[in-house]
């Protein structure tokens, strides 16, 4: 349960509670979550801390909410490796709203940006491993 002495706060303590319970396969991939009200009870707190604790989960791509339904837990995706070319530089940033919606991204996914003297893409950083050329030898 929650610590209420506890320097840290409820809706992270809350938030942190449902992590486990993801890792543990009591809600699984894909599982709704309990409803807002259910979690409220639950735990004994109120309405405004498990929707604090519900965006934590969002922001780090943990749980996918649709308007209308319950939130979700969110659905592993496949990764795919991308070389990037060498001499590329890599960035990573926040996506713009335009961009995530381009791209299919969950709101909190950061975009992973290579760039090239060439050409510039866009990769969600939840479906991508970049893999560099290998240093040369005796280096």
């Amino acid at each position: 349960m929650l610590d209420r002495r506890s320097p840290v706060s409820l809706y992270r303590q809350l938030a942190h509670n449902l992590l486990d319970r993801m890792r543990t396969g009591e809600l699984p991939p894909g599982a709704d979550l309990p409803s807002e009200n259910t979690l409220s009870h639950e735990y004994g707190v109120s309405r405004d801390v498990v929707r604090d604790a519900m965006a934590v989960l969002r922001a780090e791509g943990t749980i996918v909410t649709t308007r209308g339904r319950r939130s979700s837990v969110r659905r592993t995706t496949t990764v795919e490796e991308l070389h990037a070319p060498p001499a590329a530089r890599i960035t990573v940033r926040m996506p713009t709203y335009d961009e995530r919606h381009r791209l299919d991204m969950l709101e909190g996914v950061p975009l992973i940006v290579i760039h090239t003297d060439e050409f510039e893409s866009h990769h969600p950083a939840d479906r991508v491993a970049i893999i560099t050329p290998p240093e040369p030898a005796g280096l």
